[in-house]
């Protein structure tokens, strides 16, 4: 049977507001029916890192917000901190950058609180009965929520091929450790022959695990998070990516299983279809998007939800798929199928227009 996927484009030929479009996929969601009054609901996002202007802009969290303040909840917003160096690998400076970025309580009128605590090890061991594990490590702010919005911007990834509700739902809600499960048979090679010693690697490595000798050189303390690939301008950082790829991909949908558990499927997604750029807000720095802007969608089918908004990109690019023509060695699809194959969800989707 086919779930529903709610869409609004962000056509508006009468001038209607984009918030109130929001607001009404969500309310299509029914979110009465799963939040109570007086429940400590997550707002799962991303605050973008500080330089990139591709991130979901805040004010798409009002209606959420508003939604979840009528049933009388106790929203917040949310998220975890990262692996790489930058302004979000621990939770001062994560809400520095979040506050920096709009997602604040002066702009939106809700706390922010970092998930997995200060240095990313606050933390809950969900069991699990995955095909690569049998438990998973999450945010421990947000296990213990009653319910969880995830609002995603989809967008391109370097090693997943596209970023939306599911690569939310689990990079971004496990602690640090459960970054470094995911990201553990992506660790990269350099070829000599390309590398320049610019030393622009060395300020993005968050282990220290790279030396130059006199090239670079990746040793055994690499977490396998792939920031040097994406910052290196000579292209001379390469990876496995038949392994990685499906590995993380495949622990990815595992780990969304264990949020799911968790909270009790007590879920919304929303994803932003705008400025839909080919690699993760977690770069200080964006490119041009790769289509136009699309809309926005909901579902409380993760995997209908990112098949669907797929299916919206490729239509958009022509019919082919951007992110495959920038990433070439990666297959997408295989977040979604285990996601499947995990209970997660369906391919098998119903587009309901929005007006």
């Amino acid at each position: 049977m086919p779930s529903d996927v709610f869409f609004s484009t962000i056509d508006s030929k009468k001038h209607k507001s984009p918030l109130l479009k929001i607001k009404k996929l969500i309310n299509r969601c029914a979110p009465e029916k799963m939040f109570k009054k007086g429940d400590l609901v997550a707002i799962k996002t991303h605050f973008g890192e500080f330089g990139n202007t591709a991130f979901l802009r805040p004010i798409f969290l009002r209606p959420v917000i508003e939604k979840l303040n009528h049933i009388g909840t106790k929203p917040y917003l949310t998220d975890t901190n990262t692996l790489y160096v930058g302004m979000r690998t621990n939770s001062v400076d994560h809400i520095h950058n979040a506050t920096m970025n709009g997602f604040n309580f002066s702009t939106l009128q809700v706390p922010v609180i970092i998930a997995d605590g200060m240095r990313g090890d606050n933390s809950v061991e969900v069991d699990i009965d995955g095909e690569l594990l049998s438990s998973v490590k999450l945010a421990s702010d947000i296990v213990t929520a009653d319910g969880m919005v995830v609002v995603s911007h989809f967008k391109g990834h370097e090693v997943t091929g596209f970023g939306g509700a599911i690569k939310n739902l689990s990079m971004g809600c496990s602690c640090r450790q459960g970054k470094l499960d995911m990201h553990s048979d992506s660790q990269p090679n350099v070829v000599a022959d390309l590398c320049t010693s610019c030393g622009r690697c060395l300020s993005y490595c968050a282990s220290n695990a790279i030396d130059m000798t006199p090239t670079a050189f990746i040793s055994d303390k690499c977490t396998g998070c792939a920031m040097c690939i994406s910052v290196c301008p000579q292209g001379a950082i390469h990876i496995n990516w038949d392994a990685s790829s499906t590995s993380t991909q495949t622990k990815m949908a595992e780990y969304a299983a264990g949020v799911v558990k968790a909270l009790d499927g007590n879920l919304i997604y929303l994803s932003i279809i705008l400025s839909v750029s080919p690699a993760c807000d977690c770069y200080p720095g964006n490119d041009r998007p790769v289509v136009g802007d699309i809309g926005f969608a909901a579902s409380t089918d993760p995997v209908a939800l990112d098949r669907a908004c797929m299916d919206m990109v490729t239509k958009a690019h022509g019919g082919t798929d951007p992110f495959q023509e920038r990433y070439p060695q990666v297959e997408s699809s295989i977040q979604l199928s285990h996601a499947e194959k995990m209970g997660l969800g369906t391919h098998d989707y119903k587009l309901i227009t929005v007006e």
